[in-house]
């Protein structure tokens, strides 16, 4: 059954998370975002754990919106990554 809120789209966009800092400045790709959130590929070793709260730095414009730093939540961990839901920013 599907969870999700809102539509998912199937774009790549550039991201880097500036905090946690352990990650350092990284180069990471979205595989797929939502109005709500994104999925983030990044390996398991590097994933953080759910529940962490974690500030993005994304590139372009979606929705009419300019993105720079949000920040997100992590809500799942996979072989492939993290889905992090956006916690300061509203597409609506």
């Amino acid at each position: 059954m599907e969870r999700r809120a809102d539509e998912r789209q199937g774009m790549s966009i550039s991201v880097e998370i500036l905090d946690p800092p352990h990650l350092g400045k990284v180069d990471l790709v979205i595989r797929n975002i939502s109005k709500s959130g994104a999925f983030i590929l990044l390996q398991r070793e590097n994933c953080l754990a759910v529940g962490r709260v974690v500030t993005l730095r994304m590139s372009g414009e979606l929705w009419g919106e300019k993105l720079s730093t949000v920040s997100a939540r992590v809500v799942r961990v996979t072989d492939e990554g993290m889905a992090v839901m956006f916690q300061d920013i509203d597409f609506k």
